[in-house]
């Protein structure tokens, strides 16, 4: 069993807790069927408090799926390289791919504060400050940087074991 250090404890809890707010939003949709269809009384919030459940699921869940390997691939690069190749090909994609999270997360962050200090809001049913999806946004994205960091050293490792390997022999 590999050791997980407290990197994998925030994205697990955080899966966790993306899991708890579909949880929620299954259980808030049935019962405004329940309440629109049998009773005439349907619930007013029950459609934005969805989309703010799905837009955070979305970031709580994405660094725990990079690490799962869930995300989707195109594997017709894979099939055609060699083991040698498919490691290169990885550090690439982990590579673009923490360069571009982090450069999302840091922007969505800047966003954030600027939102923060001018008080937007969302004004839907409810009046939110936009900070929260934004800090929301940057999160995740920071985590998925990190995720990306950890496989492209996960990576360069692989790559020296497999020199020091041929080196041996």
């Amino acid at each position: 069993m590999e050791r997980k250090g407290i990197f994998d404890w925030i994205i697990e809890s955080l899966a966790y807790l993306g899991g708890i707010l579909l949880g929620c939003a299954v259980i808030i949709k049935f019962c405004d069927i329940i309440l629109r269809y049998f009773f005439n009384k349907p619930l007013t919030w029950d459609i934005e408090i969805t989309e703010y459940i799905l837009f955070a699921l979305a970031f709580f869940g994405a660094a725990w799926l990079l690490r799962e390997g869930g995300h989707v691939r195109i594997d017709v690069l894979d099939n055609f390289l060699s083991e040698k190749g498919k490691t290169y090909l990885h550090l690439l994609h982990s590579a673009v791919g923490g360069l571009v999270s982090m450069i999302l997360g840091l922007m969505s962050f800047i966003a954030g504060a600027y939102s923060y200090r001018d008080g937007l809001k969302v004004v839907k049913i409810y009046t939110i400050g936009k900070y929260y999806f934004l800090f929301i946004v940057s999160l995740g994205f920071f985590l998925l940087f990190a995720e990306f960091l950890r496989q492209f050293a996960a990576g360069i490792r692989k790559i020296k074991s497999k020199s020091t390997e041929e080196g041996a022999e």
